[in-house]
């Protein structure tokens, strides 16, 4: 018997929010950020299961309980630091918390175009200490080493979100839309929305979506009398005259239309667009859900249980591997290194020399136990 068949397994579709990657998109003032908020607001009873990760300060005017203001820990000057916190404080103490007591279930990032622009950042400072050369672009990376500057950025971007989704949260991403002309093969061009980041950005946060939701504002036009206008009003000599009266509504768009072309999803049972509201969101959603849902004999509340009971097991598996992974905790050890001054450096070659016989700790690549026994020495060197 071939050895596949014992990885084959039955599908059923994910019914909770946090079981999911949704991207929600639009542009400047469409309600972005308080869709996050209104969204969570009605979907968790407690507010620290919905956390957001601002790389931007667009959260600003809104109240809300539970963010980590990550564009704080750097301007556009040392915007890395950013990325760095991020990475390395936030995602491991999250991955943690999800095997010890998780408190957050959904996790949203707003905006992805700026946690992008930080993840940039972050390779340029990175490869510019690699290669002692200043790099100015990720092309220019590309230009001057046997480096991709784009497969830098992209494996580097998706490593610290496939970790969280890999813990078991669930994914908000908050992005920008543009409006683009496309070219077609035969000539023709056409203009519609789409999202603003780079196409190694789209590859990380809209291919793994399994709903895209775009905010678009429309406008309809009105005569005098509040009868809609199809086509302009003409003066007396047929000249086109602008009326008015108008009324402007944001619509979330669940499917492309022939302007927007940044929504869509892995569901069947998606309407084209709905008025902007946190219950209609969430409505389109559970309907998608229940549309899915065509084979399985469970009740939602029981898949629900299934979901957590997955998330959980996932947690645990992923935390057990990255305290065990050799690797980590040599990463960890240099990171420390490179934070001491030259005198603790030398303590820290002498501690390695007494304990492993060597003075260089990166002899002891691979040997975990010795690894491990590295950090601890270099940890409790800084603590002093």
């Amino acid at each position: 018997m071939a050895g596949f068949r014992k990885k084959i397994k039955k599908n059923v579709p994910r019914v909770e929010l946090q079981s999911i990657i949704t991207l929600v998109a639009g542009g400047y003032k469409t309600g972005k950020t308080r869709l996050w908020k209104e969204v969570t607001e009605l979907h968790y009873a407690d507010p620290e299961e919905a956390l957001l990760l601002a790389f931007e300060d667009g959260y600003e005017t809104w109240e809300l309980d539970n963010i980590v203001p990550l564009h704080e820990e750097g301007t556009d000057k040392d915007l890395w630091k950013v990325w760095e916190f991020f990475k390395k404080e936030v995602v491991p103490d999250l991955v943690q918390e999800a095997k010890t007591g998780r408190i957050v279930k959904l996790i949203g990032v707003d905006t992805a175009d700026r946690a992008i622009d930080a993840c940039s950042a972050w390779v340029l400072h990175n490869r510019t200490k690699k290669y002692g050369k200043d790099f100015v672009s990720l092309q220019d990376i590309s230009d001057s080493t046997n480096e991709n500057g784009w497969t830098a950025l992209f494996e580097e971007l998706r490593k610290p979100f496939d970790t969280l989704k890999n813990a078991g949260y669930g994914l908000f991403y908050i992005g920008w839309t543009k409006e683009k002309e496309t070219t077609l093969h035969n000539g023709l061009k056409y203009n519609s929305i789409q999202l603003m980041m780079n196409n190694t950005g789209k590859k990380v946060f809209e291919s793994q979506a399994s709903l895209i939701c775009c905010l678009f504002n429309e406008t309809t036009v009105y005569d005098r009398s509040g009868n809609e206008l199809e086509e302009n009003v003409k003066d007396k000599k047929k000249r086109d005259v602008a009326s008015n009266f108008h009324d402007t509504k944001t619509m979330m768009y669940f499917r492309p239309s022939e302007f927007v072309e940044i929504a869509g999803g892995r569901y069947t049972d998606l309407p084209e667009k709905e008025e902007y509201s946190a219950e209609s969101f969430l409505k389109v959603f559970e309907n998608a859900v229940n549309g899915q849902l065509k084979k399985t004999k469970k009740t939602v509340e029981e898949i629900k249980v299934d979901e957590e009971k997955d998330r959980q097991e996932k947690a645990n598996e992923l935390a057990d591997k990255l305290e065990n992974n050799p690797s980590d905790v040599m990463e960890q050890v240099a990171e420390v290194i490179a934070k001491m001054n030259p005198k603790q450096k030398q303590e820290a070659a002498a501690g390695f020399e007494k304990e492993f016989g060597v003075k260089n700790y990166k002899q002891e690549e691979g040997n975990l136990e010795n690894l491990k026994k590295a950090l601890e020495i270099v940890e409790n060197i800084v603590s002093k």
